[in-house]
C-alpha cells in the first residue's frame, strides 16, 4: 500500500513519533512518503495514495492551520485516512474537528493516536537547561511508544471505518469564563514580535530560514522575522548555537535539538 505521511512539527515531537511510525509500516512492506507539512506542501497536495496518515502537535486543544489546510485539500473519496497527535495536555476535539473535515470529503477514518510527549513551549518558555522544571517536563510523555504504533499500524491494516466521539471533558469549557479562554487563546501571539536573532552568534547557516512552515523568516543582512508565526519554536529549538531568542525570557532555557526520551 502507498501510503503519504504528512506531519506538522515545530520542534520535533511528531516528527520523532512520524519517523518511528514510518519505520513501523516499511516493515510491513508498505511504501512510505514522508511528507512534512508546510505553506508549500499545502499549495501542492498530491492525490493518488492508497493511504493518507496526517500528525500533529496540538495548539490551543485543535490542530494548526496549515493541517486544517491541508486536510480540506485531500479530496481522494472512499480512501483511508489515519490521524495522531502530540500534545503535552489535553487533545479536546482536535482529531474530531479533521475527521469531519475528510469524511465530508468522501474518506473513511480507520484510526486515531494520542501520544503524551514532553512541551517543547513549556522547556523553551520556562526551564533553564538542567534545571528540575526541564527534568519534569520531559518525565510526562506516553510510555510504551512502539507498543502504542504497532496497535496504531494493526487498526490502520484493519481498514474498519471508525467513528470518535468528543472529549469527555470538553463540557468543562462552558465553566470557563470568556476572558479567561481569549486570554488562554491569545497568550503565545503576545511573544511573537519579540523573536530575533543575536547577528554577533548567528552563522548563517539558513536552518531557520529553510524549516519555517510559514516561510515567516527572511535573511536580509541579518535574520529578519516577520508576524506570519505559527509558534511552533522550531526555529528557536533547532538553531545550531542559540542565536534565537524571544525577548530575553528564552535566554539560557532548554532546546530539543533533538527528542530524547526514554520509552
Amino acid at each position: 500500500m502507498k501510503v503519504a505521511l504528512h506531519y506538522y512539527s515545530g520542534a520535533g515531537n511528531t516528527k520523532f513519533i512520524a519517523k518511528k511510525l514510518k519505520k513501523n509500516l516499511v516493515a510491513r512492506s508498505h511504501e512510505v512518503d514522508l511528507i512534512r507539512v508546510n505553506s508549500k506542501s499545502v499549495l501542492a497536495v498530491e492525490l493518488g495514495y492508497d493511504l493518507y496518515i496526517i500528525g500533529f502537535p496540538v495548539y490551543d486543544i485543535s490542530s494548526p492551520a496549515l493541517v486544517k489546510d491541508l486536510v480540506s485539500k485531500i479530496t481522494d473519496e472512499g480512501k483511508p485516512v489515519a490521524y495522531f497527535n502530540t500534545k503535552a495536555f489535553m487533545s479536546g476535539d482536535s482529531i474530531l474537528e479533521l475527521a469531519n473535515v475528510s469524511n465530508s470529503n468522501g474518506l473513511k477514518l480507520v484510526a486515531f493516536q494520542d501520544f503524551y510527549m514532553p512541551a517543547s513551549d513549556a522547556l523553551a518558555l520556562f526551564a533553564k537547561k538542567g534545571s528540575t522544571t526541564e527534568k519534569i517536563i520531559k518525565f510526562f510523555h506516553t510510555r510504551n511508544i512502539d507498543d502504542k504504533l504497532e496497535g496504531f499500524v494493526t487498526r490502520i491494516d484493519n481498514n474498519q471505518e471508525i467513528k470518535i466521539k468528543p472529549k469527555w471533558y470538553n463540557i468543562l469549557a462552558y465553566l470557563i469564563p470568556k476572558s479567561v479562554k481569549e486570554a488562554f487563546h491569545n497568550q503565545y501571539t503576545v511573544y511573537i514580535p519579540e523573536f530575533y536573532s543575536d547577528n554577533n552568534i548567528c552563522i548563517e547557516c539558513m536552518l531557520c530560514v529553510n524549516q519555517c512552515p510559514r516561510e515567516n523568516i527572511k535573511f536580509d543582512e541579518g535574520i529578519k522575522f516577520d508576524l506570519n508565526c505559527d509558534m511552533c519554536l522550531s526555529c528557536l529549538h533547532h538553531c545550531p548555537v542559540d542565536a534565537i531568542e524571544i525577548g530575553t525570557m528564552t535566554k539560557g532555557n532548554v532546546r530539543l535539538r533533538k527528542i530524547e526520551i526514554n520509552n
